[in-house]
């Protein structure tokens, strides 16, 4: 094995600077990110399957009353240009890992989501809405 000379070494110790200071630098520039709070907003829709207007202009649609184990269709019209995503869960109720992220289709964004069976038979569902710097929180119904 060959050993390193003086040069070789003060280039890994300069390497190895390199990366702790970038390293610290990310920690602490997520951690500045995680504590920025993010505002949820309430939007109340009474029928998503006509459509719901959202504070940014975009509209939410269903293609029908959500079932539990039933694939369904949310369409987003006139969102950003980044894929908006959906997490489900239900008040004070842990229903497991539940986020979608929605994929381009032509003009709009869509996803196709199943939502899991709740074992006390609750249909109160919450969906919340991640799209760019907006997030919406949005209280439905299932059958």
């Amino acid at each position: 094995m060959k050993k390193l000379s003086r040069q070789q070494w003060l280039f890994v110790a300069i390497a190895l600077i390199c990366f702790a200071l970038l390293k610290a630098g990310l920690i602490y520039w997520y951690l500045q990110q995680k504590d920025k709070p993010v505002q949820l907003v309430n939007v109340s829709c009474s029928n998503l399957q006509q459509g719901c207007a959202l504070p940014d202009g975009s509209t939410l649609r269903f293609d029908r009353v959500p079932r539990h184990s039933e694939a369904f269709l949310i369409t987003l019209e006139q969102a950003g240009n980044s894929a908006p995503s959906a997490e489900f869960s239900m008040e004070k109720m842990d229903m497991g890992f539940n986020r979608y992220r929605f994929v381009a289709a032509g003009q709009q964004w869509q996803a196709k989501v199943t939502l899991p069976v709740c074992i006390s038979g609750s249909g109160d569902w919450l969906m919340d809405l991640q799209q760019g710097e907006h997030r919406y929180r949005v209280r439905f119904k299932s059958l």
